[in-house]
C-alpha cells in the first residue's frame, strides 16, 4: 500500500513539477506575485480605515456621529489608499517585471506605463480625471498596461530603435533619450485609441477591458470551482515542496478587486457581491496555504509519537499566525505519501464547505477588509465577515472536521512511529 501512494506521488510530482517550474519561469507572475506583495500595507490600512468610519457596534456610531472628524480622516485615508489601488500597483509592477527581463531602463518603466494608464483613462482637459479607474475596476487594466508598455519599450531597445547620442554623454542622459522614441509611440497611441473609444458605448479602454476581461475572470477565477481548483493545485505545489504564490499570484488581483467591489457595497449599505474575495481563505484555509494549523493540531491532539509531540508543539505557535512550514517541513508533510490525502482532502472539504454556507446565507459574506493573513483565524472572522459570530461558529465547526479526516492518517502515521520509536529505545 505504501509503495502505490508512493509511486501515486511521483507520478503527480512529474507531472506538476516541470508546470510549476514553467510558471515561476514566468516572469510577469513573480513581478506581480511580488507586487502585491508589497502594496500589502495600502489594503491592510485602507481596510481598517474602512473599519473605523463604518463598524458598527455597540454606540460606536453614535460616538463617530459626534465626532465627524474621527470619520473624515478614517474616509481620507481610505479613499486614497483602497480607492487608488490600480495606481499603486502600476508604481511597482512595470519596474520589478523590467528588472526580471533584465533592462538597465527599468526605473523609467514606471512614468512611462503611468502616463500611457492616464492616457486612455477619460478625462476632461486640465479639470478632471474619472477616479473610478484608479481603483479596483481599473485593476487588470493596469497590470495588462504594464505588461504591453514594458515589451514594447524593450522591442525598441532591443532593436535599437531609438535616438542615439554622440560618445562623451553621460549614460544617464543617452537612457534617458533613449526611450523617448517607444514612449513617444505608446503614449500617442494609446491618446490616438481612447480619443475614438470616447465615441464608443463603451467610454473607454478601461471598460472594455473591465467587461470582456476582468469581469468574467473575476466570475469563473472567484466561483466554486475556480477556488477548488486554484487552492489544490497551490496545496499540491507545497506538497511538492514548490512555493503557493506559484499558482495564487494568477488570481491574486481578482481577488483584491472583488474585495474593494465588497467594501464599497458595505459602505454603501448594498448587498455584498462577491463570496470570495480577498480573505474568504481566511474561512476556507485555516492557519493560511494547506490548512497546516489543522494538521498541527492533529498531531498535537491525536498523536502519542515524541517526534510529531515535539514538531506540532514547535509549529502550533507559528500556525496561529499563517505560518505552516514548520509542519509542512518539520513533520514533513511535503512528499509524504501518508500525509497527501488529507493534506489536499482538507482543503477540497474547505473550499466546498466555506464557499457552499456563505451561497446559501448561512454565513455572511465577507467585507472585503483586508485583514493580513497573519491575523489568527477568529479573530480574522470578527474583523473581516459581516456576520462574524456567525463565521466564527462556522469556523469552528470546520476545525472539528478537519481534525476528523486527519484523524485516522494521524494515528497510521503515530503507530510507526512509535514502533521506530520503541525499537530505537531497544537499542
Amino acid at each position: 500500500m505504501s509503495e502505490t501512494k508512493t509511486n501515486f506521488v511521483d507520478k503527480i510530482a512529474d507531472v506538476l513539477t516541470p508546470v510549476a517550474a514553467k510558471m515561476q519561469e514566468m516572469h510577469l507572475i513573480s513581478a506581480l506575485a511580488e507586487t502585491m506583495q508589497a502594496v500589502m500595507p495600502i489594503t491592510i490600512i485602507g481596510s481598517f480605515a474602512c473599519l473605523a468610519a463604518f463598524l458598527d457596534l455597540g454606540g460606536y456610531q453614535a460616538f463617530l456621529a459626534n465626532h465627524p472628524a474621527i470619520m473624515t480622516i478614517a474616509m481620507s485615508i481610505q479613499s486614497l489608499t483602497l480607492s487608488c489601488f490600480a495606481l499603486y500597483v502600476l508604481l511597482l509592477l512595470p519596474y520589478l517585471y523590467a528588472n526580471k527581463l533584465g533592462m538597465k531602463q527599468s526605473l523609467t518603466m514606471i512614468p512611462l506605463s503611468l502616463a500611457a494608464f492616464l492616457l486612455i483613462t477619460p478625462h476632461e482637459l486640465y479639470t478632471n480625471i474619472h477616479t473610478e479607474w484608479l481603483g479596483n475596476k481599473g485593476l487588470l487594466s493596469a497590470i495588462l498596461i504594464s505588461f504591453v508598455v514594458v515589451r514594447v519599450a524593450k522591442f525598441f531597445i532591443d532593436k535599437k530603435i531609438c535616438l542615439r547620442m554622440p560618445a562623451g554623454v553621460p549614460k544617464f542622459v543617452e537612457e534617458g533619450f533613449g526611450i523617448l522614441v517607444p514612449a513617444a509611440v505608446i503614449w500617442v497611441t494609446c491618446a490616438i485609441v481612447q480619443h475614438f473609444m470616447a465615441a464608443t458605448s463603451f467610454g473607454s479602454v478601461h471598460m472594455v477591458i473591465y467587461t470582456i476581461l476582468q469581469k468574467p475572470f473575476q466570475t469563473v477565477g472567484l466561483s466554486l470551482i475556480g477556488q477548488t481548483v486554484t487552492e489544490t493545485m497551490a496545496t499540491l505545489c507545497m506538497f511538492l515542496g514548490l512555493h503557493a504564490n506559484t499558482v495564487i499570484g494568477v488570481v491574486e488581483p481578482l481577488r483584491y478587486a472583488a474585495a474593494a467591489e465588497n467594501l464599497a457595497a458595505w459602505q454603501a449599505g448594498l448587498e455584498l457581491p462577491n463570496i470570495a474575495p480577498y480573505g474568504f481563505t481566511n474561512l476556507s484555509l485555516i492557519g493560511a496555504g494547506g490548512s497546516c494549523l489543522s494538521a498541527t493540531l492533529a498531531f498535537l491532539i491525536f498523536s502519542k509519537s515524541k517526534r510529531y509531540q515535539s514538531v506540532a508543539r514547535i509549529a502550533v505557535l507559528p500556525g496561529i499566525f499563517g505560518v505552516g512550514e514548520p509542519i509542512l517541513f518539520g513533520l514533513p508533510i511535503m512528499l509524504n505519501p501518508t500525509a497527501f490525502i488529507p493534506f489536499i482532502g482538507v482543503v477540497i472539504f474547505n473550499q466546498i464547505y466555506a464557499y457552499s454556507i456563505i451561497a446559501i446565507g448561512l454565513v455572511g459574506k465577507f467585507t472585503g477588509a483586508t485583514i493580513h493573513w497573519t491575523c489568527p483565524p477568529f479573530l480574522n472572522m470578527i474583523l473581516s465577515s459581516s456576520t462574524p459570530f456567525r463565521a466564527c461558529i462556522a469556523l469552528a465547526i470546520e476545525l472539528v472536521i478537519n481534525l476528523l479526516i486527519w484523524y485516522p492518517f494521524v494515528k497510521m502515521m503515530d503507530k510507526e512511529a512509535l514502533a521506530e520509536e520503541a525499537e530505537a529505545a531497544e537499542k
